[in-house]
């Protein structure tokens, strides 16, 4: 690619980027500019290039940020796979690259939003049909429902979106995990990067088993803690709670 194309390139990337900002809503809108784009590019790096890097990283981040706008319905399958495969293949050549690993570890949670979307929904239509009765329960029927509340719940743990959930959640911790791990070391560690590892670790223990979840939650509050330090930095309401 020469120098005028790649120039293009990061105009129609700008460009898609500013619209998104001031206008959300207008994702569907930037698709098929997108398609034009992945459909002839495909990144074969083989060496390190920072030139290249820098039009590189900021490309896929904002076709990512397309890909999954509407994330609790699947996003983009094709567009979001197209992501994925650049940002590994350029990880392989920049494996310590913070905003490489965290784009990719993003990927994953995302990817899992489909599926927990389902779970949230079922659990809310089943948490309001078993709504209790007014009427004081005794001891022993309070254990009862309790022990059949801890049966089902394990029980759940088999169906389909709880394992599909998990499946995907595991690549996001890990990854997230190791973008952690190399900003801590690089001295560049940001709340957003904590806040993000922190929600795939709470969403990979509210799909795991009583038996195992609480390292994930543990993990996930240490993250929420490290956010929480960083000056000029706001958790997001829902992790605040």
């Amino acid at each position: 690619m020469d120098d005028q194309a790649i120039s293009n390139l990061v105009s129609t990337v700008d460009l898609i980027s500013t619209t998104l900002d001031s206008a959300p809503h207008s994702w569907r809108d930037q698709l098929q500019a997108i398609r034009n784009i992945t459909a002839s590019l495909e990144i074969l790096d083989a060496t390190p290039d920072e030139n290249r890097k820098r039009w590189q990283l900021p490309l896929i981040t904002v076709f990512q940020r397309v890909a999954f706008a509407d994330a609790d319905n699947g996003g983009v399958p094709d567009i979001a796979n197209w992501c994925l495969r650049q940002a590994l293949t350029l990880l392989q050549i920049y494996p310590m690259d913070v905003d490489l690993l965290a784009l990719i570890g993003r990927n994953w949670l995302l990817r899992a939003q489909k599926s927990l979307a389902r779970i949230h929904y079922a659990e809310r239509g089943s948490s309001s049909s078993g709504a209790s009765s007014s009427q004081p329960l005794s001891n022993s029927e309070e254990q009862r429902q309790f022990s059949r509340a801890v049966v089902e719940a394990e029980d759940r743990l088999h169906s389909q979106d709880y394992v599909e959930a998990r499946g995907i959640l595991l690549p996001a911790v890990e990854y997230l995990k190791r973008a952690v791990d190399a900003a801590r070391e690089q001295h560049r560690a940001n709340g957003t990067l904590y806040a993000t590892a922190a929600e795939a670790y709470m969403s990979l223990g509210n799909v795991s088993s009583v038996r195992i979840n609480e390292q994930y939650f543990h993990e996930a509050l240490g993250y929420l803690r490290a956010a929480a330090e960083i000056q000029d930095y706001t958790l997001p309401n829902h992790l605040q709670q």
